[in-house]
């Protein structure tokens, strides 16, 4: 009898999803302007007026500076003497990062088996004869099982690129050998590290809840903080071709990701987030998984009836993203307001608009950094730090 009824509650479920009244939420109520048609979802006959894309624009810049709260918020151990032989201090901190940052991705189950990738370019590599060069993980080894120095360097080729001293197979253990790339994790990565000079770290994976989200026709909508925190941040969307494998995707989804917004949603794939910092990336990839799973609940809360979500309108939409913009805004050093210091600066630039020395800066937390630092002490105490950084 439990069955039957749990195959009731399905079929009543699935029933109201296909009854469920037509949307009738306009274009507009849903769709952020956006500066260029490359980041408008592509041309479909399927496509729903409700897919929402968002471009990032510089003007969405705070008018007035900004300073951020400078400390060191992540720590790894020394290079110790062996490996130092094999690469910079400064390249195996990027690989304790890397690291650490794939146990994070195991424990918040951003990960499928041995698939999925996170890259980090290595710093001062454009300069190399072939360079630049990204770290990823030797295909074969779990998100659980990633270590500083299994991870494999690669040139934008998928070549990997053997140190000046092989790293001792006891540092390898998990596979003593040369090391495997999977071709559809390089052939997504380095065509982000080619085109985009900006981004230093490339996060992929398939989160349930996300990768679901990108099956729909509609996308990411703007129903949570962790939402609008996406759509600040610029989100693209690319349609889904087959498996990665294939050189010629390459132009097109750089394309599709544009030159400035730091999310794409791979459609019927999953999503890649796509920043400066491996702690932003981190950040980014945990908005927009958080978001996703909000949508799903309340979707299925209403038997996927839109007209009883609340949706905000184009107004509410432009203040969410405005506030969002302020999201890592400290309290201002001198005791006043944000908007005490907003009418201050105006009345500043009424009398002199040339006089910016006058102008208040405003005082920016590190929230990625400190968010990345809460997961991966967590990572630390649940895997033990020598077992990730070795």
């Amino acid at each position: 009898k439990a069955m039957v009824d749990q195959s009731y509650v399905v079929l009543a479920s699935l029933v109201s999803l296909m009854t469920a009244p037509q949307v009738t939420i306009t274009t507009e109520a849903l769709i952020l302007k956006t500066q260029s048609p490359v980041f408008r979802p592509h041309d479909s006959p399927l496509l729903s007026p409700l897919r929402l894309s968002h471009a990032v624009s510089s003007s969405n810049a705070a008018a007035r500076p900004a300073a951020a709260i400078e400390e060191k918020l992540n720590f790894y151990p020394p290079i110790p003497d062996d490996v130092a032989q094999s690469m910079s201090p400064r390249e195996w901190e990027q690989r304790c990062s890397l690291a650490v940052a794939y146990r994070i991705a195991y424990i918040h189950e951003w990960h499928e088996n041995v698939f999925n990738h996170i890259t980090l370019k290595v710093e001062g590599s454009d300069d190399a004869p072939d360079g630049p060069h990204f770290l990823l993980n030797d295909f074969g080894i779990g998100f659980d099982e990633i270590t500083a120095c299994n991870l494999l360097k690669v040139n934008l080729d998928g070549m990997v690129v053997e140190p000046v001293k092989p790293l001792s197979s006891e540092r390898r253990d998990v596979n003593p050998g040369k090391g495997r790339v999977f071709k559809p994790g390089y052939v997504l990565h380095s065509a982000i590290h080619a085109a985009r000079h900006d981004v230093h770290a490339v996060w992929h994976g398939h989160d349930l809840d996300a990768s679901a989200i990108s099956q729909t026709k509609f996308g990411i909508l703007p129903l949570s903080q962790e939402a609008t925190y996406c759509l600040n941040k610029g989100v693209s969307y690319h349609p889904f071709e087959g498996s990665a494998n294939d050189l010629s995707e390459q132009p097109r989804l750089v394309a599709n990701l544009g030159p400035q917004n730091q999310m794409l949603m791979l459609e019927d794939h999953g999503p890649i987030v796509a920043c400066p910092t491996i702690e932003e990336a981190f950040a980014g990839m945990y908005f927009l998984t958080r978001a996703c799973k909000y949508q799903v609940k309340s979707l299925s809360a209403v038997g996927g009836d839109l007209n009883k979500i609340h949706i905000p309108d184009s107004n509410t939409m432009d203040e969410m993203v405005r506030r969002m913009e302020k999201f890592d805004e400290a309290p201002s050093a001198d005791g006043k307001s944000t908007t005490q210091n907003k009418i201050a600066s105006d009345a500043e630039v009424a009398e002199n608009v040339s006089n910016e020395e006058n102008a208040p800066k405003e005082v920016m937390h590190d929230t990625p950094g400190l968010m990345f630092a809460y997961a991966r002490r967590t990572a630390e105490k649940v895997f033990g730090r020598d077992s990730i950084y070795r």
